[in-house]
């Protein structure tokens, strides 16, 4: 597992949400999907941060990186 930095895990969040989002609306159906893994990703850093237990802060971490992991390889066709 890679060392989260949660300062900069939120700005890559914040840039995902609210500056890489389509002109397009209603959002096409595979960009909802994906937008809902940022929102998961957002609960689970959140999480991260504030646990206190080393084994809960591996947890949330390893959740975190595995949907970031998912968002940004989503296969679009």
């Amino acid at each position: 597992m890679k060392k989260i930095i949660p300062e900069q895990e939120w700005k890559v969040l914040d840039f995902e949400l609210f500056e890489n989002k389509p002109a397009t609306a209603p959002f096409p159906e595979n960009i909802v999907r994906r937008r809902e893994l940022l929102l998961m990703a957002q609960c689970l850093l959140s999480n991260f941060e504030f646990s206190k237990l080393r084994n809960d802060k591996e947890f949330w971490g390893e959740l975190y990186q595995k949907i970031m992991e998912l968002y940004f390889t989503w296969r679009t066709e």
